[in-house]
């Protein structure tokens, strides 16, 4: 996420203006009104990682979720893992110094699929949509999303082909932003743009009805503290560091800043 205000291009576009926004006013108002492409959204992400590299994930590893980290640790090491989003291989190459060796990354971006063989990722990798899985069905064991689901165009299809591709039992981990405290963060810096890379938000409640839906029993789970990204938002050193204290954990999942969610598909999919 860029939060410094300086002139800079729209990703889209390439209008020069002076803001926080990866868009420019006029690309921001026109997919405020219309649906982008799916090409369209992948000229975006791709695009972010030329004009953003320092705060794009598919350099780094900012927003790493720890809670679900700890669920992982507590499988078998021979699970069939499908990490969605996966950028440059961060969390995968996690997953792998873990001892997990049945791995497989998916990116929308063609830019982070280069970046993941560049560091040698020890992962099957795919270039496809979270919207349309390039998987038989009943494929894997778990599904992780972090930071994904809220940039889907429809979570109802995309909730869809995970149901499909995980086996009965499976489970599908998932980091996404708290949509009431995203929203108001959003609009109090300037970021006009969110509801093109963000077109999917969910409350807590908005999660666990639109799971439901697609027969998976949703819980939420604890994270140990703010990311290094949700830190990096935070204006002044003395809050950073304050902030640090912030005990997340024993926060209401309301005012949790981000949701991290096991949800465990039933024996009837």
């Amino acid at each position: 996420m860029v939060v410094e205000r300086s002139r800079r291009e729209c990703v889209l576009c390439g209008t020069s203006f002076i803001g926080r926004s990866f868009l420019c006013h006029a690309c921001s108002a026109r997919y405020r009104r219309q649906r982008p492409s799916r090409q369209l959204r992948r000229q975006f992400y791709e695009g972010v990682d030329r004009l953003y590299p320092c705060w794009a994930n598919t350099y780094g590893s900012y927003n790493i979720p720890l809670g679900l980290l700890r669920v992982l640790e507590q499988l078998p090491r021979a699970v069939q893992i499908l990490e969605l989003g996966c950028g440059g291989g961060a969390l995968l190459r996690e997953l792998a110094a873990r001892g997990f060796g049945k791995l497989v990354g998916l990116d929308l971006a063609r830019t982070a699929l280069v970046e993941a063989r560049q560091r040698t990722t020890p992962a099957g990798l795919v270039l496809a949509e979270a919207e349309r899985l390039p998987f038989r069905d009943q494929s894997f064991d778990v599904v992780l999303a972090a930071d994904v689901i809220e940039h889907v165009d429809c979570v109802d299809e995309h909730l869809a082909e995970v149901a499909r591709v995980l086996r009965k039992g499976g489970l599908y981990l998932v980091k996404t932003p708290n949509r009431p405290l995203a929203e108001a963060y959003y609009r109090l810096v300037g970021l006009n743009d969110y509801p093109f890379w963000h077109p999917s938000l969910l409350s807590p409640g908005e999660l666990r009805a639109v799971f439901a839906r697609h027969g998976f029993t949703v819980t939420f789970v604890p994270q140990p503290g703010l990311t290094p990204a949700q830190l990096r938002k935070i204006p002044s050193r003395f809050l950073r560091r304050l902030a640090q204290q912030l005990p997340v954990a024993y926060l209401p999942v309301w005012l949790r800043p981000h949701l991290e969610v096991v949800a465990v598909l039933g024996a009837g999919h």
